[in-house]
């Protein structure tokens, strides 16, 4: 499921296809337990759970910051996809800033002491 959900974080391009479209679609539907069309709180944090990743001490109160643009405590799948798309560019810059040569490998090496 991590796997999947990488696609998600750091695409190629930035959600404008029906591809990346649908997967945003897909991804907010498995989050969506009770089908309701909205995401709250608790979704969020199972679903982030169970992927059994570390996204730091309180992801989904983060995600909902930044994501909740109306400010009632849910996501319908407007906001969330707002969310991905403005989470993935500021990826991509952090991601281009450490891939010097441009070739789309960041490499790290450890300092020589």
């Amino acid at each position: 499921m991590l796997r999947w959900l990488r696609g998600f974080v750091l695409p190629t391009a930035t959600c404008h296809s029906d591809e990346d479209y649908f997967q945003y679609e897909m991804l907010f539907q498995d989050l969506d337990h009770d089908g309701n069309g909205v995401l709250d709180i608790v979704e969020l944090r199972e679903g982030l759970k169970n992927w059994s990743s570390s996204f730091g001490l309180h992801p989904e109160k983060d995600i909902f910051k930044a994501g909740d643009t109306n400010d009632d405590l849910k996501l319908d799948f407007e906001e969330f996809m707002q969310y991905l798309k403005e989470h993935e560019k500021k990826m991509r810059l952090a991601f281009n800033s450490l891939d010097r040569n441009n070739d789309g490998v960041c490499v790290f090496y450890p300092q020589l002491a």
